[in-house]
């Protein structure tokens, strides 16, 4: 009786020990998860870039148009602009009539360079003599190799160009007018945004305004390589799709927020590529931005504020954190919000800006970039806008992930 009693004993201390046991380690765990944390990117306005007084231009006089894109070059942190001199009003440019008729404005060179302190270094473009210049500049891309890739947005715009960083013509693909829709092998239909892989030197086009698709050419040749749908399916012009503003034709309005999904692309208007070979392409009004592999094979898609149904859509576009796993995936909306994505999990970790008119806020902002140094770039579209402002990596805050 009494070795019976022992045993139960020591089969009770032992199930309490166990149990304590297993309190320590849910504790311990449940310890661990609140202290684990997602690394969020901090940004501040800069309100001193870029330096648009003194230097910047003969007489301190020069004035921006609506701005058709931003880019960086990756080697030396030289900022690009590009903008629009046919978006300024008479009034505007008094000092470009003959006589002139006020001290100020002039328009400010089509594009532009600054250096990383703001500085205006260079400008050039316009109709010249062996290419075709857009009726409506849109789309500037530093490649890797240091050239100026420049699109157009214009009725006509079927052409994509290839500059030296001076300005000197290299290339042209596609030419204005000639478009035979989306499954053309030759020319483009007012192409939005460019990249070029280094791993194979080919440029990708997000294909774009009018055109379905993303297509792919050489970057030194301009032959076709190859092109590709939503879904990675065979683009198709006959499906119809959402006029946002104003909605007269197409599909209804609401079709954006509803499953399934469009099978189709409605406005891809941004692409970025990463370093392990993802494709990022922003499906502007259909509030996505959907990823592929170099081949167009899909791999996923993600919804960027998907009930949002103003006229721009969300997606408007892409840029990738500098660092080398290139953690984060910045998507500028039309909701006028810079979103921060982990790529990963492509979840929204963090946002900031807001619409409005006064620094640090977007009125009709058209295009994003980031230097090295994780500084992001922005540049404003609208008639009302035309900045370009500066936002300073400030580090890191973090949030638990429960």
């Amino acid at each position: 009786m009494k070795a019976r009693m022992s045993i139960c004993l020591v089969l009770m201390i032992v199930v309490t020990l166990c149990e304590l046991n297993l309190q320590s380690a849910g504790a311990d765990a449940a310890q661990i998860k609140k202290t684990t944390s997602t690394k969020i990117p901090k940004f501040e306005f800069d309100p001193t870039w870029p330096k648009l007084t003194g230097h910047f231009g003969e007489k301190g006089n020069w004035i921006f148009g609506a701005l058709g894109g931003i880019a960086v070059d990756q080697k030396n942190d030289h900022v690009w602009i590009l903008q629009r001199p046919k978006t300024l009003s008479a009034p505007e440019t008094l000092a470009a009539t003959k006589p002139p008729i006020d001290e100020c404005c002039i328009s400010a060179p089509t594009v532009m360079e600054f250096d990383a302190q703001g500085n205006f270094l260079q400008g050039w473009g316009g109709p010249g003599p062996g290419y075709d210049w857009p009726e409506i500049e849109h789309g500037i891309r530093i490649d890797y190799k240091g050239n100026v890739w420049i699109g157009g947005s214009g009725k006509n715009d079927n052409q994509l160009l290839k500059f030296t960083q001076s300005g000197k013509f290299l290339l042209q693909i596609g030419h204005p007018g000639k478009s035979a829709g989306s499954i053309d092998t030759e020319n483009m239909n007012v192409p939005a945004s460019t990249f070029v892989y280094p791993k194979t030197n080919e440029v990708f086009v997000a294909d774009g305004y009018v055109n379905r698709r993303v297509v792919v050419f050489d970057a030194d040749t301009g032959a076709f390589k190859r092109m590709w749908g939503a879904y990675g399916k065979k683009p198709d012009d006959s499906v119809p799709r959402i006029k946002r503003f104003p909605v007269t034709e197409g599909l209804p309005l609401d079709t954006v927020i509803k499953d399934p999904p469009p099978q189709q692309f409605n406005l891809p208007h941004a692409l970025v590529i990463s370093n392990d070979g993802l494709v990022y392409v922003a499906d502007r009004t259909n509030n996505r931005v959907q990823i592929f592999k170099t081949d167009g094979t899909f791999v996923t898609e993600v919804f960027i504020a998907r009930q949002f149904l103003g006229p721009v859509g969300t997606a408007v576009d892409l840029a990738l954190s500098p660092d080398p796993g290139q953690r984060y995936l910045y998507v500028m909306s039309g909701d006028e919000h810079l979103r921060i994505l982990d790529r990963k999990s492509l979840k929204v970790i963090g946002q900031f800006g807001r619409l409005g008119h006064f620094p640090g806020q977007f009125w009709h902002t058209h295009a994003i970039t980031v230097d090295s140094k994780n500084n992001i770039y922005t540049a404003e579209a609208g008639t009302e806008g035309r900045r370009v402002q500066k936002f300073l990596f400030k580090g890191y805050s973090t949030t638990s992930t429960q």
